[in-house]
């Protein structure tokens, strides 16, 4: 006598046989669950860290401005020199050049 099962779609020669596969694949499909959760999590978590630190780019632009646009109502104009590298403000544009 063959033994079909619906959840692995195999045929087994003994029900033990079928029941024991079955409850490799159910554990197989928890742990895969299970993953796939936490990696949903994680990827919640770090998607929040990314808008946080967005906002206080965001935070920070508006309070350069206020200074900025206070300094040139006090005395007229505002230079600076803006060198290349990692401190340079526009560096957060070069993402965009690539599209």
């Amino acid at each position: 006598m063959r033994i079909f099962s619906e959840k692995t779609g195999k045929e087994y020669n003994s029900v033990e046989l079928c029941l024991a596969d079955e409850k490799k694949f159910d554990e197989a499909k928890a742990a895969e669950q299970e993953k796939k959760e936490k990696m949903a999590a994680t990827r919640k978590m770090r998607a929040t860290e990314i808008e946080d630190a967005y906002k206080a780019v965001l935070e920070a632009q508006k309070a350069y401005r206020e200074k900025l646009n206070k300094f040139i109502e006090d005395y007229g104009s505002f230079h600076m020199t803006v060198r290349t590298g990692e401190d340079n403000p526009f560096n957060l544009f070069d993402p965009f050049y690539w599209f």
